[in-house]
């Protein structure tokens, strides 16, 4: 029997509709508050259960006769006032997965994310190997994913079988809370774009080589950077502009200008004037110039992964 936590979020939706599709029995845990998507309703051989990772106990019951856990869970905010609530989420309630995984003799594949791996010199890729240092720069995020992922690895070390895998930014159809978010932007006329750059993958591709991973048993004790391009948000945003017929930012978001910004923002948030997601950490992170490889999971499952174009017209 396969467990999917995060079951109604971007990454873990989809991969319980792909999982459904060769046949397989699908436990899926969401939080009581949570929305099932349309999609995932009255769907045979799919069985939702109320539960929160960071309750040891309400996921105790879940994990009888699991063979198989991906763990998509977790909460993804770069705003520092959500520290505590990332370190609960992300942290604690890995910790609580590991250890019912190795309870129950459970594989376990852990959604990590780039975050957690550390960063290059300029015109090098960051690799599976790239160690992740501590630093006042960090946001809270990272340090949450890093600590998160030292946990699988805790538990790799007593005995776990388990695989992880770091995706860069995914995108997708259907993610309304993030990079969805940003396209929406450009249909309205944004007029700026961050002058940094980074990696992307399609949210098909990501769970495609999750579901691989899963299976491939021999393969434990690792971790996969899944990364498809490498690619500046000027390019991206002028490439999505182009197949939709819209005008492209054309003005770089000056560091000055950015940290105007993420100040007001800040105010307006503090007095409940703006839901605005813009702040220090995520201009920081806007600005980086991050370069990732993806030669170890193209090499080990002879991988292809699909074109950014086809990615970003389904995005529409």
């Amino acid at each position: 029997m396969i467990l999917v936590t995060g079951g109604t979020g971007f990454i873990g939706s989809l991969l319980i509709e792909k999982l459904l599709q060769t046949g397989s029995s699908v436990f899926a845990i969401k939080r009581k508050q949570s929305i099932i998507p349309e999609k995932l309703l009255y769907k045979k051989n799919l069985f939702w259960f109320d539960a929160d990772i960071t309750d040891y106990f309400s996921l105790e019951d879940v994990f009888n006769n699991i063979t198989q856990v991906y763990h998509c869970a977790g909460l993804v905010s770069f705003d520092a006032n959500d520290r505590s609530s990332l370190e609960k989420t992300n942290v604690e309630g890995t910790a609580h997965i590991v250890n019912l995984c190795l309870q129950k003799k459970a594989r376990l594949l852990h959604v990590s994310s780039v975050a957690a791996l550390g960063d290059e010199k300029e015109n090098m890729l960051i690799t599976e190997r790239s160690k992740w240092e501590w630093s006042k720069s960090k946001s809270a995020y990272s340090i949450s994913k890093f600590e998160a992922e030292r946990e699988v690895w805790r538990g790799i070390a007593e005995g776990l079988d388990a695989v992880i895998v770091n995706p860069s930014i995914v995108l997708g159809a259907g993610d309304q809370e993030n990079s969805g978010h940003i396209f929406s932007l450009l249909h309205q006329g944004l007029k700026y774009y961050p002058t940094g750059s980074t990696g992307f993958v399609d949210i098909d591709d990501l769970v495609n080589i999750m579901i691989r991973l899963m299976n491939e048993e021999q393969i434990k004790g690792t971790n996969f950077l899944i990364n498809n391009v490498n690619i500046s948000y000027k390019e991206l945003f002028e490439q999505y502009a182009k197949i939709h017929n819209i005008s492209a930012p054309e003005m770089p978001a000056s560091r000055f200008l950015l940290s105007i910004a993420w100040r007001i923002q800040s105010i307006l948030r503090l007095f409940k004037l703006s839901r605005s997601k813009l702040t220090k950490d995520l201009v920081r992170s806007a600005r980086k110039k991050n370069r990732y490889s993806n030669e170890k999971v193209v090499q080990t499952l002879k991988y292809t992964f699909k074109p950014l174009s086809e990615t970003l017209n389904k995005i529409a």
